[in-house]
């Protein structure tokens, strides 16, 4: 029997009910014989990436600094930093040919670490990136990419915008929106040294995730970070 897939998700936050679409990513990737485990401590499974790497480490959270009065309330129990030894585990882990797919809020995470831009491919930029309220959105996939192979789909999200990409990242689908009627990215690749990373800025919600089209996307970019295959 073959052996399964180690799949890490580190979930947590605010405003997002991280269980549900913790859970939904889990089911959604179970085909390809991944199995998940859902950590809430950021930082210790971070860490144990040193001596317990897995074959897949999914970012599904929303923990940062919480700068600003809106997140008064939150920051006790919900700010983060990533330690000097969680960030230099995760830098060892892409570097040494780790996989890593960071969904939707990955990118507002660990805003004050200037590092995290160029592991992710990208970021949120407070002051500039912003996101209208959940509505359909309308993907339309890059040609000549990882996921040319897949359909235009419209799902019910939030369009993630203005964000800023490394210049190395491959863009693989961008996104509109009755709000937001210039095409975002939304979806990209990147390389960290040996490590292979895709981004998907959508996942809202469990069931974003639970599209059909989408859920294929994202088990077609669990692939390539995987094993850089190329669905045919």
């Amino acid at each position: 029997m073959k052996k399964p897939l180690t799949h890490l998700i580190l979930a947590g936050g605010i405003f997002h009910d991280f269980a549900a679409s913790s859970e939904a990513l889990a089911t959604v990737l179970a085909p390809l014989g991944i199995e998940s485990r859902i950590e809430w401590d950021l930082e210790a499974g971070l860490v144990g990436l040193a001596e317990s790497p897995v074959d897949l480490l999914s970012i599904n959270a929303l923990r940062w600094e919480m700068i600003g009065e809106k997140y008064d309330p939150y920051r006790d129990t919900e700010a983060f930093t990533p330690s000097l030894t969680a960030r230099s585990a995760l830098q060892h882990y892409l570097t040494r040919g780790g996989a890593l797919l960071g969904l939707h809020t990955a990118s507002i995470c660990f805003s004050d670490w200037p590092e995290w831009q160029s592991l992710l491919g990208g970021r949120w930029v407070w002051g500039s990136s912003w996101h209208p309220a959940p509505e359909p959105v309308t993907i339309t996939i890059e040609p000549n990419t990882a996921l040319s192979h897949l359909p235009a789909f419209t799902v019910h999200d939030e369009l993630y915008s203005d964000l800023i990409l490394d210049p190395n990242t491959t863009v693989l689908a961008t996104g509109v929106s009755h709000a937001m009627v210039t095409p975002q990215p939304v979806v990209w690749q990147h390389q960290v040294g040996q490590g292979r990373v895709v981004y998907d800025a959508l996942g809202h919600d469990g069931a974003s995730l639970n599209h059909p089209t989408h859920a294929q996307l994202l088990r077609d970019a669990a692939q390539w970070a995987l094993h850089g295959e190329h669905p045919s």
